[in-house]
């Protein structure tokens, strides 16, 4: 069986972000019966680091807080809308689908400046951590979500998983979104990384990616 797998993901909805760590599990469970060999092109498959496009850009469903100084009728949490909107008091519909916070910010400031308030200051706050949260499970010391940032690499989030368990295996299981509704499963020689070896270079996660230790046969 090939060391690599795709799974198939439907649209993004509510229910959709729970169901992602239970498909990225299947997917898992489906790689790692087959063999802890890892996957020939592993470096090749995960070189890539996240860019800015894929870093904290709102969809449908997702929720932030908007915070403007001195302004406590215009400060709350709002809920992005299946068309991609918030309902924003004074301003209305804002289309705020595929932006940034910083951009969010710099939109708000421009129009509540331009029609409403002296030099308003704005702070946008992404409240969906889980969607860009990375999930590490299986044979590690504390299983669960770890808040994505920039620069996050594969030994930071075991380091702050606490650390891999006696009984887990040499290699991991990365599943990380390709596009399409689409999933890749990586097979990676994590034991190689920490030992230094040559040729194998530690990895940048992105927001959503779910790595997986398995238990180690005896």
């Amino acid at each position: 069986m090939q060391q690599s797998a795709l799974c198939e993901r439907g649209p993004m909805s509510i229910k959709m972000k729970f169901a992602w760590i239970v498909v990225s599990w299947l997917c898992v469970v489906v790689l790692t019966s087959c063999s802890g060999t890892p996957t020939p092109d592993w470096q090749a498959a995960l070189q890539q680091c996240p860019t800015d496009a894929e870093i904290g850009r709102f969809e449908p469903w997702d929720r932030l807080e908007i915070r403007v100084y001195g302004e406590q009728d215009l400060t709350g949490e709002y809920e992005v809308s299946p068309l991609g909107n918030i309902n924003f008091p004074l301003l209305g519909n804002i289309a705020i689908a595929g932006l940034r916070c910083d951009e969010i910010e710099t939109l708000l400031t421009a129009q509540l400046g331009q029609q409403y308030l002296k030099n308003p200051s704005v702070v946008c706050v992404n409240k969906e951590v889980k969607r860009t949260a990375v999930t590490v499970d299986g044979q590690v010391t504390t299983p669960g979500s770890i808040e994505f940032r920039p620069g996050l690499m594969l030994t930071d989030a075991i380091a702050q998983s606490a650390g891999l368990t006696v009984r887990a295996q040499k290699t991991l299981v990365i599943t990380r979104k390709i596009g399409d509704g689409k999933t890749e499963a990586v097979v990676v020689p994590y034991h190689l990384i920490v030992t230094g070896a040559e040729g194998a270079s530690n990895v940048c996660l992105h927001p959503g990616d779910f790595i997986y230790v398995p238990e180690a046969p005896f």
